[in-house]
């Protein structure tokens, strides 16, 4: 059987089969109005109409996913929807594994998740339908998979090692531990402290100093490479470096305090965020950063199926 894995973050969506990545944003709007020059994939889940992605760009208002009620709701499975459809992927009797933020997960509201999803009805404005009935779906705890793939990679021997995952995303960090390659459910800490807070205040300082807005994209250019040429014009923003260590510190505050509560043997570090963090994270305890991080939960999940397809 093929395995799909499937991380809708609060920035991007990743999505990893076995052999290729796909990534959009994740972004939903209703649709309105299907004209225009563009063609864009309509999504209908159950009778209501979406884009999703990179079809949202150019619209005038879009969803933005940072509520408590995201995950499961109808926009979320037209995000769930556009990542399948963009991979090709064949949902019968295979296996697709999500995630959902650590502080929101337990097995119960999962495993309602999933039967909500598999009655919802899925197409895309023609003929071409999702069958979610023989799909075998799993829905686990952010985090969990950058902690796979990262013991799928190293071969350590995780079943004797209590191991602590942050996933520093971009609306939210999640902290996860695992003991003896199980999940612990008491030690979940989610915290709305995600790269996203370092943008708005890059943002922040640009319209102070050139009295108007950017969005996030163009303040992580300025993250990225401390001046942007936009128009034939070349912007800086003089004090990025205090910035990113003002929002560093409070982000090395909670994982130091995380970390320091529990007996630790290794601690890992993933998401996209920690690009920016990476040479400004001062922390007690070092963490180990997992391999192509931004992508890390979306290729564990894959790994997660394919495990559990062996038993």
């Amino acid at each position: 059987m093929k395995c799909f894995g499937l991380d809708i973050g609060y920035g991007d969506t990743k999505a990893f089969d076995g052999v290729n990545i796909i990534s959009f944003p994740t972004a939903v709007s209703m649709v309105v109005d299907q004209d225009g020059f563009d063609p864009k994939t309509c999504i209908i889940i159950d009778n209501e109409k979406f884009y999703a992605g990179s079809d949202v760009k150019g619209e005038s208002l879009w969803f933005d996913p940072r509520t408590a009620d995201f995950v499961g709701s109808t926009r979320w499975a037209a995000v769930f929807a556009k990542a399948l459809k963009d991979s090709c992927f064949n949902t019968f009797r295979n296996s697709i594994v999500l995630g959902m933020p650590a502080a929101q997960y337990s097995r119960t509201k999962a495993s309602n998740i999933i039967h909500q999803l598999k009655q919802k009805y899925i197409s895309f404005g023609n003929e071409d339908r999702i069958d979610l009935i023989n799909s075998n779906i799993s829905i686990v705890p952010q985090g969990l998979g950058i902690y796979i793939k990262y013991v799928t990679d190293t071969k350590i021997d995780y079943k004797r090692l209590r191991i602590a995952v942050a996933d520093i995303g971009y609306h939210t960090i999640d902290l996860v531990t695992m003991y003896q390659g199980k999940y612990l459910n008491d030690h979940a800490k989610s915290y709305p402290l995600g790269i996203s807070k370092l943008l708005d205040a890059i943002a922040k300082e640009f319209c102070c100093k050139y009295g108007f807005f950017i969005n996030r994209k163009r303040a992580l250019d300025f993250a990225t490479n401390r001046r942007v040429e936009w128009l034939g014009e070349l912007y800086e923003v003089d004090n990025i470096d205090d910035i990113i260590k003002k929002y560093a510190n409070e982000v090395a505050d909670i994982i130091n305090n995380y970390m320091e509560s529990q007996d630790l043997d290794i601690g890992i570090a993933g998401g996209g965020g920690t690009y920016t963090l990476v040479n400004f994270l001062k922390l007690k305890k070092k963490l180990a950063l997992v391999k192509s991080p931004e992508s890390a939960n979306a290729v564990g999940y894959w790994h997660y199926g394919m495990l559990s397809q062996e038993g």
